[in-house]
């Protein structure tokens, strides 16, 4: 599951808006956190984000529920993944969350296209 002995803080920066959130200490996890800082082109489906970051990290454990405020990644296009209420339409490796209640920020009216993500 995920250890979060050793997990790394990282920033998602949406522009107009920027959450906090922390990468849990799973291999996946750690080779995404080794890539950063990571700017990715999102697209919305329902109450998920998601987008490309260029590089394959594998896969790990893919479980197919994902919480809100859940970060993931696939292997599947190389995808990386933001959870705001949506369910995961293929199991994907659940490697990170947004700081408790701040996911919410996602439910609101701003532009989402674009996301740099980077050490905290």
């Amino acid at each position: 599951m995920t250890d979060q002995s050793t997990a790394e803080n990282i920033v998602l920066d949406f522009g107009a808006f920027v959450l906090n959130a922390t990468l849990f200490d799973t291999a996946i996890a750690r080779r995404f956190a080794e890539n950063l800082p990571l700017r990715v082109d999102l697209t919305q489906w329902g109450n998920e984000l998601y987008g490309p970051v260029g590089i394959d990290l594998g896969e790990e454990e893919p479980v197919e529920d994902i919480p809100d405020g859940g970060i993931a990644y696939t292997n599947r296009g190389g995808l990386v993944c933001v959870f705001f209420g949506q369910r995961p339409a293929w199991p994907v490796d659940y490697i990170g969350r947004i700081e408790e209640g701040s996911w919410r920020r996602l439910l609101e009216k701003h532009s989402k296209e674009h996301l740099e993500i980077r050490e905290a």
